[in-house]
């Protein structure tokens, strides 16, 4: 493994780990990124499809969109890397803190058997009323007639629950805290160009800042002090599993007080 951990360090019962995954993270299982080579800003234009002023002007064309990317999604399963973050969660829950936000709308993690995932940019699992901004589960595909039964709300009224260029993502009254507060900071999977998300691992006070990718050209200027290049089912599993031993030695030789 790449990563020293004994650069570990942190104060009092119980270490907080924060983990930040992108569409790096499931595209092995075959939900297309955004940003690469073939990613779908490639073949589309984010302010005609993906903006708060698309759905505004062009509301079915953007729901036509969403209806594609959910349907293409449901039958994507967890790859090793989401099973390593769930098993990495329920592995340390008696002693270690881990907050997983995702910038993904999937629900890999959740599949994977994940207890707490956050969705940063939203879910395809959860819809929202545009009329009271109720958000409630989501029930087949998008489409103008759909009705929000609790406020009655109609045409077009009913929108995935997805951040949408022009909107402030989910949590970022809470996020900062935390980020503060961790003593690993773990990016995987993400360009590291959409903000606010880009400047999280700023955010942090830890020495312990490790970014996995592909892509060597990541993150080249930031303040990660590991990098680890490779595909995220092999490079995350042994890097979480390292870290969980890590941590319980630590622990163990912690003198009581």
């Amino acid at each position: 493994m790449e990563v020293n951990f004994k650069e570990l360090t942190f104060k009092g019962e119980r270490p907080l780990v924060f983990i930040l995954s992108g569409a790096g993270l499931s595209a092995e299982s075959g939900i297309p990124t955004f940003r690469d080579a073939n990613g779908l800003w490639r073949k589309y234009d984010p302010k005609e499809l993906a903006s708060i002023g698309a759905l505004e002007r062009h509301t079915q064309d953007v729901f036509d969109f969403y209806n594609e990317r959910i349907k293409n999604a449901e039958p994507c399963r967890p790859n090793a890397a989401h099973i390593a973050i769930a098993e990495f969660q329920k592995d340390v829950a008696a002693f270690c803190d881990v907050i997983h936000v995702t910038q993904n709308v999937d629900n890999l993690n959740e599949l994977a058997g994940s207890p707490r995932v956050f969705h940063l940019h939203g879910d395809f699992q959860t819809s929202q009323c545009r009329k009271c901004k109720k958000t409630f589960p989501r029930i087949g595909f998008y489409q103008r007639e759909q009705v929000y039964p609790d406020c009655g709300a109609n045409n077009f009224a009913v929108r995935p629950n997805v951040v949408l260029f022009g909107e402030i993502p989910y949590g970022m009254d809470w996020i900062p805290s935390y980020l503060k507060k961790a003593c690993v900071f773990i990016s995987v999977g993400t360009s590291g160009t959409v903000y606010p998300a880009a400047d999280f691992v700023r955010e942090t006070k830890v020495s312990l800042r490790i970014n996995l990718d592909l892509d060597p050209l990541i993150h080249p200027y930031s303040k990660f002090n590991h990098r680890v290049y490779g595909k995220c089912t092999e490079t995350l599993p042994p890097l979480l599993d390292e870290l969980k031993k890590e941590l319980i030695t630590r622990l163990k030789e912690k003198p009581a007080e």
